[in-house]
């Protein structure tokens, strides 16, 4: 007895059905899990980007305070400081997320391509032996994880422009500093040998979260092929339904019947998958991040 393959909406009701072979029945099934490890490297790389922006938003909000009540006392310093340490570790903690499982996610869009491990790998260690701010910001991360805290200092201050006659710019610096490394004993050697007295976390941050850009845009093309694929099976099964259907099929599904037994089916559905194509378009690569800054300055060009 041969298997039998449709298209039809799983609801009460009468609906038609549309005849598929087996082939694009497996086109079908093999489509969701692409797209669903597809859209998990999508969600966690927006969470780096979040945790990022939170920072620098962290860090200019307190700029801003200091701009209009102009006066900072030894609490309000410690309020700052553990807000952006607060910050700095969810960002941290989030970039290992990405980095422990990417490789994951790539070798299930591709599971027959065998040195994805490999190129992955390849992707981070080229990132690490060719920028000081990334090789500090990792080590930085474990420092984190095992040791203390990574926002040791933090100034504010005014300063004066030649900006129309003379502008009051505020900004904030924080950083980390190597004599506190020292004293917990907790930090990469090899990083700490080659660290200034002090690193700006603020300049050497969006480095790093640039180099990750780098790394993602990267992954992204490993698997874009396939993943153009999987889309457009689905959407072609969505549009083929529609010409004897005549409206949006919601509740889709492809079906395999052996007899009158149904031994399999799948959710012929795209709505959840834009979410992704969304990130995507949100979340392009971030080119000279490290050199790019926000003002709020409010002067004449």
């Amino acid at each position: 007895m041969s298997n039998k393959y449709f298209l039809r909406i799983a609801a009460l009701g009468r609906f038609p059905e549309l005849e598929i072979d087996q082939e694009r029945f497996g086109q079908l099934k093999a489509s969701r899990p692409v797209l669903s490890h597809a859209l998990a490297i999508e969600e966690k790389y927006e969470i780096i980007i979040s945790n990022f922006l939170e920072l620098e938003r962290e860090a200019t909000n307190a700029s801003i305070s200091e701009m209009v009540r102009n006066h900072i006392e030894y609490k309000d310093f410690f309020d700052v400081r553990l807000a952006l340490n607060i910050r700095l570790v969810n960002l941290l903690t989030s970039v290992r997320l990405y980095t422990d499982q990417l490789s994951s996610h790539l070798c299930a869009c591709i599971p027959q391509k065998e040195n994805t491990k490999t190129e992955v790998k390849g992707l981070f260690s080229t990132e690490y032996d060719s920028s000081f701010e990334y090789r500090f910001m990792e080590a930085l991360r474990n420092y984190v994880q095992h040791s203390g805290i990574p926002v040791h200092r933090i100034s504010t201050g005014g300063k004066w422009t030649k900006l129309d006659d003379g502008l009051l710019e505020y900004s904030l610096f924080f950083g980390t500093q190597k004599k506190e490394l020292l004293l917990d004993g907790g930090f990469k050697k090899q990083v700490l040998d080659e660290m200034p007295d002090e690193v700006n976390l603020r300049a050497a941050t969006r480095i790093y979260i640039e180099a990750i850009s780098r790394i993602h845009k990267q992954a992204r093309e490993k698997i874009e092929e396939i993943v153009d694929a999987s889309r457009l099976y689905l959407d072609r099964a969505i549009r083929d339904y529609m010409v004897i259907y005549e409206k949006e099929p919601i509740g889709l599904y492809a079906y395999e019947y052996q007899g009158t037994e149904k031994t399999d089916e799948v959710l012929v559905l795209t709505k959840w998958d834009d979410v992704r194509r969304e990130l995507v378009k949100r979340n392009s690569e971030l080119v000279n991040l490290g050199k790019r800054y926000v003002s709020s300055q409010a002067h004449n060009k």
